[in-house]
């Protein structure tokens, strides 16, 4: 499959390849520029709980559902080349995120045309979830990444009958990516019924021979899976994965009240770091390639059908809706579908001159929405998976004027941060659990992004004002307010 791609890369016109390359280096430049960002929620608890700790508790641990098994061990390792420092730890996620952008023009061109492919591409550089997940230290971009390779495989498959190296590609893949999270299933088994229905309608019963080696490559993958996650089975159950509070089956009514809104939020995330406008006209342009994909695609059966039907059968299976970070796997076939409605319009007589420079425009389109999300702050300004941008300057400050007694206060999502950032500050983090007993000061840290105050925080019982008090203002650093609370004069 290398040597096939890489024989029509050499195909290409000096044009086509001089605007892939760009559209690859503006999703670098997007990427590498959100590798800085601060610390957030999900990932510094990934990090504190296993990436940070030992092998063994990095390969048996599922306490949360944070723990993406692959990724964790891969980023143990970068993160010791990096000192645990935020990149290192993202560095994994970057590399799988970057390669979504020349994997979904290499989709594109197999499965669509050079203009949908480049759109595509471009599309996806910018993306401000891809974007994200690019430079977060979880599985989220690897899941794309495989998802992507997976269609690539099965293209070849289904124009071959397939090899053997191409079945043990799609098996290793499928694994990797249900290894990494168990949310694989959904694009695992999306690729696979495209593959299936796309096989039956063009060959019919002469079909059956494949799919019998495409179930026998599922039941591999899956095997492989169960290896990867045999340490956590047995040291904790198989209740662990399938029975944590955030896969486990909601009630019926729950999951209908959650499922419409959930689908809303994730559309509307799928448009960033565009405005509202222009996410519009993107959905109606996907909604409009995919209705006339079979007058310019290679599809077959759409992919984004495949992957639609397939989601709805597992979501009414498990009756769970998860989380809006699941379906980024999806964005850049949908921006596949975008680029099929732009070649479209290419066909009209008035715009067909613009053909020849559909590479350049790609690309400028490509930089003008890195450079637009860049301004934006569109990746600082999304609080998925929680952010806290106060943390490093607070655990800064903490490590030169905190003194014994006293106990530090954070809540979700502003604790995991703060707790990785005191490490990295070589502050003894027993702070953030001094006993109530030893405790001389309390040291308040909120969260303005999400609407911390002091009167919210004694509202929860985060403060104890029966023995704290006054509350008194601290210091201000980004979205951190932090204030101080001496014990009460007749009790110290």
């Amino acid at each position: 499959m290398i040597d096939a791609l890489r024989r029509w890369w050499h195909d290409e016109d000096e044009t086509t390849r001089f605007g892939v390359a760009a559209i690859v280096v503006a999703g670098l430049v997007a990427r590498a520029a959100a590798l800085g960002q601060p610390m957030r929620y999900d990932e510094s608890v990934t990090y504190l709980y296993f990436i940070g700790r030992s092998w063994y508790t990095a390969a048996t641990s599922y306490q949360f559902p944070n723990n993406h098994l692959l990724y964790t061990l891969v980023a143990k390792v970068t993160a010791a080349l990096g000192g645990a420092a935020p990149w290192s730890l993202r560095l994994p996620a970057f590399a799988a995120g970057a390669a979504v952008v020349p994997l979904t023009y290499a989709v594109g061109r197999v499965l669509y045309t050079r203009t949908a492919a480049l759109v595509g591409a471009a599309l996806a550089a910018a993306a401000t979830p891809l974007v994200l997940y690019s430079a977060n230290a979880r599985g989220y971009s690897v899941v794309a990444a495989a998802y992507l390779a997976l269609l690539l495989v099965a293209a070849h498959i289904r124009a071959g009958g397939g090899t053997l190296r191409q079945w043990a590609a799609f098996a290793v893949v499928g694994a990797a990516g249900m290894a990494t999270i168990p949310v694989m299933l959904y694009p695992l088994g999306a690729v696979a019924l495209w593959l299936a229905l796309t096989l039956v309608v063009e060959r019919g019963r002469q079909a059956v021979p494949v799919l019998a080696a495409l179930a026998a490559a599922l039941a591999a993958a899956a095997a492989l899976t169960l290896l990867a996650y045999l340490p956590i089975i047995h040291v904790n159950g198989f209740a662990a994965l399938v029975g944590n509070k955030f896969v486990v089956a909601s009630s019926w009514p729950a999951f209908y009240r959650q499922l419409l809104p959930s689908l809303g939020f994730t559309l509307a995330s799928w448009a960033q770091p565009y405005p509202a406008l222009v996410g519009a006209l993107l959905a109606a342009a996907a909604a409009v390639g995919v209705a006339r994909s079979a007058r310019l695609s290679r599809e077959g059966v759409p992919v984004l059908v495949a992957a639609g039907v397939w989601s709805a059968v597992l979501l009414v299976a498990t009756h769970r809706v998860p989380f809006a970070r699941t379906w980024i796997w999806v964005i850049p076939v949908a921006a596949l579908a975008a680029g099929t409605a732009a070649d479209l319009k290419l066909r009209w007589p008035l715009v067909a001159k613009a053909g020849p420079f559909v590479p350049v425009i790609a690309a400028v389109a490509a930089f003008a929405g890195v450079a637009w999300g860049l301004a934006t702050d569109a990746v600082g300004q999304s609080t998925d998976t929680g952010v806290f941008a106060g943390a490093q300057p607070v655990a800064n400050a903490l490590a030169t004027r905190a003194q014994p007694g006293d106990r530090v206060l954070a809540w979700i999502p502003s604790n995991a941060p703060l707790q990785y950032y005191l490490l990295r500050a070589g502050v003894d983090t027993a702070l953030l659990s001094t006993p109530d007993s030893a405790t001389m000061r309390e040291i308040i840290v909120l969260n303005a992004r999400y609407d911390q105050t002091v009167s919210w925080a004694i509202a929860v019982g985060m403060v104890d004002t029966a023995h704290f008090g006054p509350v008194a203002p601290a210091m201000h650093a980004r979205d951190a307010n932090v204030y101080v609370a001496e014990r009460k004069g007749s009790e110290r």
